[in-house]
């Protein structure tokens, strides 16, 4: 991957993370079609309260978002090194890191689809 594309990716997911903050009422597809949440139902709202450091809102919302959060700043400080020191480790990182603990994610994400279940999130 060239630099060049990794800096459109890098652009376009900091651009919709400013819009899914800057949303305000963003519905959940899954919800409309099924009438339950899914897994990633309410990490809006979280993202909104971790940013205000209200950190026990956030996990109300989504058990995942604190984890999730720590993820992508994990990525985004990966890609930064990335591009100045113009190497491609950073997707690699990542997917030796999911390809080891996949498991791991996948039950967490069934628990945060109960907890939202149970929490009508």
């Amino acid at each position: 991957m060239t630099k060049k594309n990794k800096l459109y990716i890098f652009i376009f997911f900091i651009a919709l993370i400013f819009l899914l903050l800057i949303l305000h009422n963003v519905p959940c597809i899954f919800k409309i079609i099924f009438h339950i949440p899914c897994p990633g139902c309410g990490l809006t709202r979280a993202f909104k309260e971790i940013f205000k450091l209200n950190f026990s809102k956030a996990i109300y919302y989504n058990i995942l978002s604190i984890p999730l959060f720590i993820f992508l700043i994990y990525w985004f400080v990966l890609f930064i090194i990335d591009l100045i020191k113009k190497e491609n480790k950073s997707f690699d990182t990542i997917l030796n890191l999911f390809s080891k603990y996949y498991l791991i994610i996948i039950i967490l994400i069934i628990i945060s689809w109960i907890l939202n279940i149970i929490n009508g999130i």
